[in-house]
């Protein structure tokens, strides 16, 4: 058997509304009454994550403080630019890092436990390889697939965001590359990205129509990878 490198929001997981809720979730518990949804927040973040510039690496941010000082300035000028108010503003910048990392804000698909069940009772190797904050290990543990999981990378402790081929090769380790199927639910990040580092890829709970093998579900993408061997 080989591994399986799995994705983890979208894929595994979700936290609905992802980072805009969150920084509207912060908001509620400080500023109750502030107006705003997460549609006032998502158009200031389309830009200014590492993972919105795949192409540099950041090994620099090499702690997971480092990595969340880098964040800040784009926390800030989010809500600046959707006007929260001063008053509250640094408190709120600061305590977006503790509302991403709780676990209890993620939900598990359906068919996620399952799914791994039957590939790690098939014998693969299974992974976790996402463009994530630095506390995706905790999160994880948190969600219950700790247990289920052989290795977890977080991109911003690898210093390196997918589609990077260093991503890949990382996650690989020493496993051939052709012995690896990533599984996903981005297109370009988990499967046009993983096939050009010479993985094999299966796209979940997405459509794409340049992509040649893809399942609507987990438990489906798992019966692609048992097929093969």
């Amino acid at each position: 058997m080989g591994k399986v490198i799995f994705d983890f929001d979208g894929t595994l997981a979700h936290r609905p509304g992802m980072w805009s809720q969150c920084m509207v979730d912060v908001l509620d518990d400080l500023s109750p009454g502030h107006g705003l949804v997460a549609d006032d927040v998502r158009p200031h973040l389309r830009d200014g994550f590492p993972w919105h510039r795949p192409d540099q690496a950041h090994l620099h941010l090499s702690t997971p403080d480092l990595w969340w000082d880098d964040l800040t300035p784009l926390l800030r000028r989010t809500y600046q630019s959707v006007g929260v108010d001063s008053a509250v503003l640094d408190e709120a910048v600061a305590t977006v890092r503790q509302h991403y990392c709780d676990p209890a804000r993620y939900q598990l698909f359906p068919d996620t436990i399952e799914a791994l069940v039957q590939l790690g009772g098939a014998g693969w190797e299974l992974v976790v390889l996402s463009n994530h904050v630095p506390e995706l290990p905790v999160i994880l543990e948190g969600v219950g697939l700790a247990g289920l999981i052989n290795e977890v990378f977080s991109s911003a402790t690898i210093g390196f965001e997918k589609p990077h081929p260093e991503a890949y090769r990382i996650a690989a380790g020493r496993t051939s590359p052709t012995e690896c199927f990533m599984i996903g639910d981005n297109p370009e990040a988990d499967v046009f990205g993983a096939e050009r580092a010479g993985l094999r890829a299966i796209l979940v709970r997405n459509l794409h129509p340049e992509v040649n093998k893809r399942a609507d579900k987990l438990l489906g993408a798992a019966q692609i990878v048992m097929s093969s061997s």
